[in-house]
C-alpha cells in the first residue's frame, strides 16, 4: 500500500526493525510495574518502570559483550543516584546542589556518543525521580529496591540472548549498512548541487552504521565468521571509495547517463543483495576503470588483511579514546558544552523554583521534562526538540482522556497500557520525536489512571506540568546564553580544512590509506549537520544557507579529488597544500575588505588530468570566499 495516508499513519508505528527492541525494552518494564504493583508499591512500580526503560534503550545496536559491560555501568549509576537523592532528607539544599552538578556534567557530556551521554541522562533522570518519591513519603528503601530490580532485569533482557543470536547480529547490522549505503547511492546518481545536505545526511548515516558494526567487530573474538565479515566490511568500504570516485568523475565528463545509470543498477544490486555490476564497455576513463579493478579484487578477497582490528580502530576509535578527545573539547574555555551545561543548570534551577513557589501537583515533571528536551546543544535542534515535546504531549493527553472519558475506568486499561508501554520504545529511535513522545504520553496517562484510579486528575496534571516544563526551557534557551549555530560555525569550518590539509600533505608523502580521509569526510558531515541545525534557527536568510550549501558542494569535490589522488600515481603539485593553508587564513579574514583574491601561483602540468580538476577545485573555493567578503566602499572596483 503506497497511498499518502497509509504511509502517513505507517509513520506513527514502528518499524519492523525496531519490533524486537520494543520487546526487549517493554517486558522489564511491564514485570517491574506489575509486581511493585502486587506488592502495593505504586509509586515504586512505575520507578522500576522508568529505570528499565532508562537502561534498557541504551543497548541497541552494541555487541552482546558491550551491552553487558555499558549497561552494567548505567544500572550502577542508576542506583548510586537514587541513592544520592536520600542526602535530601538530611538538608534539601543538598539535593539541589547536586541536580545542578549533574545538570552541568550532562551539558559537557553533549558532545559524546549517543550511548555514553544517556549515563549521565539516566544519572539525572533517577535523582529527579528519587526526589520525587520521597517527597511523596516513598521509603529510601523501596526506592532503592525499584531501581535495582529495573534496572538488573533490563541488562538481563538485553544480554540473555547474546550467546545464539551475537554472530547473526554481525548479519543485521551489515545488511543495515547495505540498506544505507544503496540510499546513499541513489542519492549520487542524481548529482544535484541543491541536494548536497541529502548526500551528506545519508552518508552520515551509512558511517553510523559502518561505526555500529566495527564497533561490534572490535568486540568480538576472532572466529572465522568474524574474519568473514570484516572482510565483506572492508569490501564495502572499497565501494564507497569507487562510488566516490564515480560521482566526482561525471561531473566532468560527457558520459553522464551511462555512469548515472550505473549508479542506480548498484543501488539495485544492494537493495537486492547480488553481485555488483562492472562498469559499462563504454565507460573507458582510466581513473574510473583503475578504482574498478580495486573494487573486483576486493570482491574477490574472503579474508581481511592481518591488522584489520588496528586500522578499524583508527577509522573508528574506542569508546575510551573518543570520550578522552570530546572531553578535552567539552572543558575548553568558551566551548559549546560549556554554554550548554550552564543552562541546563539555570534552567533545573528555574524549574525546580517554580515547582516550590507554586506548589505544582507532581511537579517534578516540570524539571523532568526540561531535563529530557535539553539532550540537544544546537539552538536549532533544540528549539525543533521542544516543540516536539509539546506537540507530541498535547497530542497524546487528548487521545488517551478521550479514551478514558469515553470508555471510563476498566480492565482495558490493562492491556492499553502494555501496548502503549511497547509502541512508545519501539518508535523510540523514530527520526520524528514526537511520535515517541506521544506514545510515552499515553502509556504515562494511562499507567496513572490505572494505578491511582482514585484521583483522574493526576493524568492531567502530569500533561500540564509536561507543558511548563517544556516552556521554561524555552525561555531559557533563547533568553539565557543562547547558542545561535553561527557563532560556532568558523570552529567545524576550521576543523575540516585542517584535516583536508593534513590528508593532502599525507598523500603527497605516498600514504593510500591514511585514516585522515574518513576523518575529513566525518569532519565535513558534522558541518553539514551544523549548517542544517542552522537552518532551523528564525534569524536564517535563504542567502545565506545557499552560501553554505555551496561550500558543502565544493567540499565534496575536493575531498572526492584528493581521494582519486590518493589511489592514483600522480601526486599534488608543491603550491596545492600551501593554497589550502592560505585558504583557511584568508578565511578568518573574510569579513575585512583589504584582501585579495590570489589567483595559483603554477598551472597544473598539461596534459596531467587529475592534477587539473584538484586546481580547478581549489580555485571555486577561493572564488567562494571571495564573494563572502563586504563590499569595499574605499576601492570599489576591487570588490
Amino acid at each position: 500500500m503506497n497511498s499518502p495516508t497509509f504511509k502517513r499513519l505507517s509513520g506513527w508505528l514502528p518499524d519492523r526493525a525496531d519490533l524486537p527492541d520494543g520487546l526487549r525494552i517493554g517486558l522489564p518494564m511491564v514485570i517491574g510495574l506489575l509486581l511493585f504493583t502486587l506488592l502495593g508499591e505504586q509509586a515504586a512500580g512505575v520507578n522500576a518502570l522508568i529505570v528499565a526503560w532508562l537502561v534498557g534503550v541504551q543497548g541497541r545496536n552494541l555487541a552482546y559483550p558491550k551491552r553487558a559491560s555499558l549497561l552494567t555501568c548505567s544500572a550502577i549509576i542508576c542506583c548510586i543516584s537514587s541513592a544520592l537523592a536520600l542526602l535530601s532528607l538530611w538538608q534539601p539544599l543538598t539535593g539541589t546542589l547536586i541536580l545542578a552538578a549533574i545538570g552541568l556534567l550532562y551539558g559537557l557530556t553533549s558532545n559524546q556518543r549517543k550511548y555514553i551521554q544517556l549515563l549521565t541522562y539516566n544519572s539525572g533522570f533517577c535523582f529527579i525521580c528519587a526526589l520525587h518519591l520521597l517527597d511523596s513519603g516513598v521509603s529510601g528503601l523501596m526506592i532503592l529496591s525499584a531501581t535495582a530490580f529495573g534496572a538488573t532485569l533490563a541488562v538481563v533482557s538485553a544480554v540473555i540472548a547474546g550467546p545464539w543470536r551475537a554472530l547473526h547480529q554481525g548479519e543485521q547490522l551489515l545488511g543495515r549498512c547495505h540498506q544505507q549505503l544503496a540510499a546513499w547511492c541513489d542519492v549520487l546518481a542524481q548529482a544535484d548541487p541543491a541536494q548536497v545536505n541529502q548526500r551528506l545526511a545519508l552518508r552520515e548515516q551509512l558511517d553510523d552504521a559502518i561505526a555500529v558494526l566495527s564497533h561490534w567487530l572490535l568486540e568480538m573474538p576472532d572466529k572465522p565468521q568474524v574474519n568473514r565479515l570484516a572482510a565483506r566490511l572492508f569490501t564495502l568500504l572499497t565501494l564507497i571509495e569507487t562510488l566516490e570516485v564515480i560521482s566526482r568523475i561525471r561531473l566532468q565528463l560527457q558520459s553522464q547517463p551511462a555512469l548515472s545509470q550505473h549508479l542506480l543498477q548498484v543501488a539495485d544490486a544492494l537493495n537486492r543483495d547480488v553481485a555488483i555490476p562492472s562498469l559499462p564497455e563504454s565507460i573507458t576513463h582510466p581513473l574510473l576503470i583503475s578504482a574498478d579493478s580495486r573494487l573486483r579484487l576486493a570482491l574477490q578477497s574472503s579474508m581481511p588483511a592481518k591488522d584489520w582490528r588496528a586500522r578499524l580502530g583508527q577509522l573508528w576509535p574506542s569508546d575510551a579514546i573518543s570520550i578522552r578527545c570530546q572531553w578535552h573539547k567539552a572543558i575548553r574555555r568558551h566551548s559549546r558544552e560549556w554554554h550548554h551545561g550552564l543552562r541546563i543548570l539555570f534552567t533545573l534551577m528555574c524549574c525546580q523554583g517554580v515547582v516550590m513557589l507554586l506548589q505544582l501537583p507532581q511537579g517534578y515533571w516540570v524539571t523532568l521534562t526540561a531535563f529530557i528536551v535539553l539532550m540537544a546543544a544546537p539552538l536549532g535542534q533544540l528549539q525543533a526538540r521542544i516543540w516536539s515535546r509539546l506537540y507530541g504531549t498535547v497530542l497524546g493527553s487528548l487521545v488517551a482522556l478521550s479514551m478514558i472519558w469515553f470508555w471510563g475506568q476498566g480492565d482495558w486499561l490493562y492491556p492499553a497500557t502494555c501496548i502503549t508501554v511497547f509502541l512508545a520504545f519501539a518508535t523510540f529511535y523514530k527520526a520524528r520525536y514526537e511520535v515517541h513522545v506521544f506514545w510515552l504520553t499515553m502509556m504515562m496517562v494511562f499507567a496513572i489512571t490505572l494505578l491511582l484510579p482514585s484521583n483522574p486528575y493526576i493524568a492531567f496534571y502530569r500533561a500540564l506540568d509536561t507543558l511548563t516544563g517544556a516552556l521554561l526551557a524555552f525561555l531559557a534557551m533563547h533568553l539565557f546564553i543562547p547558542s545561535w549555530t553561527r557563532r560556532w560555525l568558523d570552529s567545524y569550518v576550521d576543523k575540516w580544512w585542517e584535516l583536508e590539509t593534513r590528508w593532502l600533505v599525507s598523500v603527497n608523502q605516498g600514504q593510500q590509506d591514511s585514516p585522515l580521509q574518513w576523518q575529513a569526510h566525518a569532519a565535513l558531515r558534522q558541518l553539514s549537520q551544523e549548517i542544517s541545525y542552522m537552518q532551523l534557527e528564525p534569524n536564517t536568510s535563504a542567502r545565506e544557507l545557499k552560501d553554505w550549501q555551496s561550500l558543502l558542494w565544493l567540499g565534496l569535490r575536493l575531498h572526492a579529488c584528493i581521494g582519486m589522488l590518493a589511489r592514483s600515481a600522480d601526486s599534488a603539485l608543491p603550491w596545492m597544500p600551501q593554497q589550502l593553508q592560505q585558504w583557511q587564513h584568508l578565511y578568518h579574514q573574510r569579513m575585512s575588505s583589504c584582501w585579495q583574491l590570489l589567483p595559483a601561483t603554477e598551472e597544473p602540468v598539461a596534459g596531467d588530468e587529475l592534477q587539473q580538476w584538484l586546481a580547478q577545485d581549489i580555485q571555486s573555493l577561493f572564488i567562494w570566499l571571495d564573494r563572502q567578503r563586504p563590499f569595499d566602499l574605499v576601492n570599489p572596483q576591487s570588490a
